[in-house]
């Protein structure tokens, strides 16, 4: 009867999801899939621009009232998916302790120029914290974590206000940032470049080119955008993790606490910048435990 229950309660859940997202849902081709931990609804569209990448695979657990982990990957902003393992496995990780999850993929730079890829994420931010409740979760628990370029985009909206207003989400609408592995300001890179070479750079090269101009460039980094009102924020990185990273995110804790936000930077231990990642889906991994317990202490803070 456990399992008749189980299957149950998933055809009900798939039934509100079309109640509650309309036909675009309905229409999609979402797969439900009921795992041991909960159920998932796969390859939701959460941008009504429909672009292919604007999906997001969604991780339920059983019960209600649980937190959400909204998961943007890494890739460089060049590559990546979240069908691609381990992003594909790292919902599961969480749904298994009870959190829910959201996979997302977004537009990438290599056939959409900046700003679209953090313009999806708050896109992605919108309807979780519109649509969670649907499903048992409680909107004002949603946690935005990201990993490499994922880091740096999840970062990038949970301080640069901008994109979530144009969703017209709060900033205080989320609950945490965690960042992995990822560089918070350019390092002074570019004050390194002689101006000729710098105008260079935006005109030809592949990948500053599609920033479009260095003021756009440097207005991408995190560190730039620090305001009082930001979310709690934790950082994580790999201990093989280059120095340069580490002292870019030592910069953004200290200038977020001069603000009054609560932000750390931890080591994790015998990690390379994607062994921390791909370590993710191990029942035990230490940096999905950092994860829930530092959305657990920011939910206890703002009670």
């Amino acid at each position: 009867m456990h399992g008749l229950h189980r299957i149950e309660e998933f055809f009900m859940k798939r039934l509100l999801l079309f109640v509650a997202c309309g036909v675009v849902i309905a229409t999609s081709g979402s797969r439900g899939l009921v795992t041991p931990y909960g159920w998932v609804e796969y390859d939701i569209p959460y941008s009504t621009a429909h672009f292919s990448k604007t999906s997001l695979d969604l991780y339920i657990p059983k019960g209600n009232h649980f937190p959400v982990v909204v998961f943007v990957h890494g890739g460089s902003f060049v590559q990546g998916d979240r069908k691609h393992s381990p992003y594909a496995q790292i919902g599961e990780s969480f749904q298994r302790r009870g959190f829910g999850c959201a996979v997302l993929s977004y537009r990438l730079l290599a056939d959409s120029v900046w700003p679209a890829q953090p313009r999806d994420i708050a896109s992605a931010i919108r309807w979780v914290t519109e649509n969670i409740e649907y499903f048992g979760g409680e909107p004002s628990r949603v946690f935005v974590v990201g990993h490499s370029a994922g880091g740096h985009l999840a970062a990038l909206v949970c301080t640069d206000s901008t994109y979530l207003a144009v969703e017209s989400v709060s900033l205080r609408a989320i609950a945490g940032c965690v960042v992995i592995g990822a560089m918070m300001d350019d390092d002074g890179t570019l004050e390194k470049v002689p101006d000729a070479e710098q105008r260079l750079l935006f005109q030809r090269d592949w990948f500053f080119k599609i920033f479009g101009s260095k003021e756009n460039f440097i207005e991408s980094f995190p560190l730039r955008h620090i305001r009082a009102g930001m979310p709690p924020f934790l950082m994580l990185l790999a201990d093989k993790e280059d120095l340069p990273k580490q002292d870019s995110d030592r910069r953004f804790a200290d200038e977020a606490i001069k603000v009054g936000v609560s932000a750390s930077v931890e080591i994790i231990q015998n990690r390379t910048h994607m062994g921390v990642v791909e370590a993710m889906v191990d029942p035990n991994d230490p940096t999905v435990e950092r994860i829930i317990q530092f959305a657990r202490e920011s939910t206890s803070r703002n009670r």
